[in-house]
């Protein structure tokens, strides 16, 4: 990196002479995995080097990790560094879901030269788009454990539903048994000031110029983003090429995608999982290898209707066809009585 930190990756070359388009996974979950292994091998199959990398300050990498922080200057020298290496061809995409995803549109913002598509899977929005209050929700509390240290935490054990209910929020990192910066120096910025503004990207979709494939489930804990990205490529980014290359799945999937036709007691049926991988070869294949496949000419949306169960193309997100509806809601003769909820709700929280 510019400052001297080395970080370390993981390479997955084709067995074959020659220089390869390059597809670079950012994470802080460990680039050692079976995942990796599993993602790397495909992709070296199909002609790409694939890039397992560690954040800064986690796994094998050097230096401090310090959430989305570094993340957008790391990765424009990575992928720089990538683009010069002698099996490269220089053309470079950005893979991965989550926190990974976040950070390839934080990255994109310092336009990196040699980077020329993203994946982004279930990508968290701006601070304020999904936390009204801006307050970090308790959950995230679990994610800030997960990732203490170097390596991924044991966190099922920890009694959360107790640990959620503990007030202040400030010390809620002592109710789980450790002492989080990250934690309380978010729940110290209740504004959106300019603590913020790093982690920011959805205010900035003209700066991006680069076809986007978005991919998420209609259950993803933030789904919101998702559709959010692509409406505002399609109409804010600031090239016809890079309006038109925009590309939107939505699955009946949770935060991870693809990955089975069930979500809980819910059966999706034989077309909930599709070939999503199959999907992704073929779209960096147009973008980075100039193959003329036409996935360029089919509709730039598929949505999987949840109830008919089966998978429709169209056209533009939102849908123009759209009948929009106003609801308004009531206390029902409650009064001023605050909300109640019904039962425990708990889910570990999930940035990747």
């Amino acid at each position: 990196m510019r400052d001297g930190i080395t970080l370390s990756a993981d390479i997955y070359r084709p067995d074959a002479t020659g220089r390869f388009p390059v597809v670079l996974a950012r994470t802080p979950y460990n680039k050692n995995t079976e995942r990796a292994w599993k993602y790397g091998h495909f992709f070296a199959r199909h002609g790409y080097v694939f890039v397992w990398m560690d954040v800064r300050g986690r796994g094998d990498s050097e230096g401090e990790f310090v959430p989305y922080r570094n993340d957008a200057r790391d990765g424009y020298d990575a992928i720089e560094w990538l683009a010069r290496q002698p099996w490269s061809t220089g053309d470079v995409a950005t893979w991965g879901g989550s926190y990974l995803g976040r950070i390839q549109w934080l990255t994109a913002l310092e336009k990196p030269p040699h980077l020329k598509a993203m994946i982004v899977h279930v990508t968290p929005s701006d601070p304020y788009v999904e936390w009204p209050t801006g307050t970090p929700g308790p959950m995230h509390v679990c994610w800030n454990r997960m990732t203490d240290g170097r390596v991924l935490q044991y966190v099922d054990k920890i009694d959360w539903m107790k640990v959620y209910e503990h007030l202040p929020l400030l010390t809620m990192d002592e109710a789980a048994g450790f002492a989080s910066r990250h934690w309380r120096e978010d729940c110290a910025h209740p504004t959106l000031d300019e603590w913020w503004e790093p982690l920011r990207y959805q205010h900035r979709f003209h700066e991006i110029d680069l076809p986007v494939l978005h991919v998420s489930g209609w259950y993803d804990d933030e789904q919101i983003g998702t559709p959010l990205n692509f409406a505002g490529m399609v109409r804010h980014a600031p090239s016809e090429r890079a309006r038109r290359g925009q590309k939107l799945i939505m699955g009946p999937w949770g935060h991870r995608v693809n990955e089975s036709r069930k979500l809980g007691e819910v059966d999706f049926g034989p077309e909930a999982v599709i070939d999503l991988d199959g999907y992704e070869v073929r779209w960096l294949d147009y973008w980075l290898k100039g193959i003329d496949n036409g996935i360029g000419e089919e509709p730039p949306v598929r949505l999987f209707i949840m109830g008919a169960n089966r998978w429709r193309d169209e056209h533009e997100w939102p849908l123009a066809r759209t009948k929009w509806t106003k609801f308004y809601l009531r206390s029902g003769g409650a009064g001023q009585q605050p909300l109640r909820r019904r039962g425990p709700l708990h889910r570990a929280a999930s940035h990747g």
